[in-house]
């Protein structure tokens, strides 16, 4: 019993001294001590608090909120001397006007066309000396094939979400 009457006592000088030390500046009021004894004590809190509190950010109009289309993942063979040695998996994302959603999706099957039709020869040549995917070429590839296909303006950028070899 004494054992625990002492904790107590210990705990209550330790507040005590750090409500003292706070409320003094000594130590940083990161808990909002200071309002707190402030509002204990019936006064209002410090005009230097008040004055501290940053103003409102004013809102900012960044436009439109992007559109993304999602194509259907389409596998492209890789084609070296005559035959299909490996298989490229592409998943994509059309980076979209919103008031075109629809021409584009007219537009999809002959823009799956365009891009393997683009792809086939293009491949072997984009692979690197280890026989990965250059990504940022085949991005370009596929940007330059958009505005062939289907016109200027109403893709803004195809983005990888996915590149498997197989």
């Amino acid at each position: 019993m004494k054992g625990l009457i002492i904790v107590f006592i210990i705990i209550v000088v330790l507040g005590g001294v750090g409500g003292g030390l706070t409320a003094f500046g000594v130590v940083p009021d990161v808990l909002g001590v200071k309002a707190l004894l402030a509002g204990l004590m019936g006064k209002a809190p410090a005009t230097e608090e008040v004055a501290a509190a940053p103003p409102p950010k004013p809102k900012v109009d960044l436009g439109q909120e992007p559109k993304f289309m999602r194509m259907p993942q389409m596998a492209v063979p890789v084609l070296m001397d005559g035959r299909a040695s490996q298989h490229i998996l592409l998943g994509l994302r059309l980076h979209v006007d919103p008031e075109k959603t629809a021409d584009i999706r007219r537009d999809m099957p002959r823009l799956q066309d365009a891009y393997v039709t683009a792809l086939l020869p293009t491949l072997p040549n984009i692979l690197d000396r280890s026989g990965r995917l250059d990504l940022a070429s085949i991005k370009a590839v596929l940007n330059t094939v958009t505005v062939q296909a289907i016109g200027p303006g109403k893709v803004h950028d195809v983005l990888i979400d996915g590149a498997f070899e197989r």
